[in-house]
């Protein structure tokens, strides 16, 4: 009678070992784990498909390049996502762009609208959208180190723990940036301001 063996799926730091020291051939299972995640953060940073899908190369380039300094110990997440930050700050910078996060990717659960349903009102869908187009003109006018908390902790669903090693801040700072940022947002947007958003 033949045992069934239960595959168990590696770590991302564990892959990354393997990687490092024994098959390079097997970093594609990296790029497959956070093509998508990766993807989404940087484009709500930067704005441009094709932009993002170029900078998403570079950074999984200068990963590879990398994984020998990769430290173990460390959450491996938070040192890619901390290689994406400093890329997608770097073109920010080069390129002068402001950009926005859409409103459904800062706003809490509790703060969401209603998913537009096929049962809505012509009305709500139009009130949904405008709303949404209000906080999109506040969110542009916030500085780029507002985006960027926004992004990582209600896009990226990352820890205030993860964000502080993501951008080489602490803790206390990053609870400081994001609470500034949704006072800021506040300020700029109705929607936010009526709902206790900070």
């Amino acid at each position: 009678m033949k045992k069934n063996k239960v595959k168990k799926e590696l770590t991302d730091g564990e892959l990354a070992e393997i990687v490092r020291n024994f098959d390079a051939e097997r970093y594609g299972e990296i790029m497959e784990r956070y093509q998508g995640k990766l993807f989404a953060y940087l484009y709500r940073l930067i704005g441009s498909r094709e932009e993002t899908q170029d900078i998403l190369q570079d950074i999984f380039i200068k990963v590879y390049k990398n994984l020998k300094s990769y430290d173990k110990t460390r959450k491996f997440s938070s040192w890619i996502y901390r290689i994406a930050h400093n890329e997608a700050v770097n073109h920010i910078k080069r390129k002068s762009l402001k950009r926005f996060i859409p409103w459904e990717d800062i706003a809490s659960t509790k703060d969401k609208l209603e998913m537009v349903s096929s049962e809505e009102s012509a009305d709500k869908a139009w009130l949904r959208k405008e709303i949404g187009r209000e906080v999109n003109m506040a969110m542009e006018k916030l500085p780029l180190k507002y985006r960027q908390v926004l992004a990582l902790r209600y896009y990226a669903d990352k820890s205030y723990q993860e964000i502080g090693k993501i951008l080489g801040k602490s803790v206390n700072t990053v609870g400081t940036l994001i609470s500034r940022a949704k006072k800021k947002l506040a300020q700029e947007s109705r929607y936010f301001r009526k709902r206790s958003f900070y």
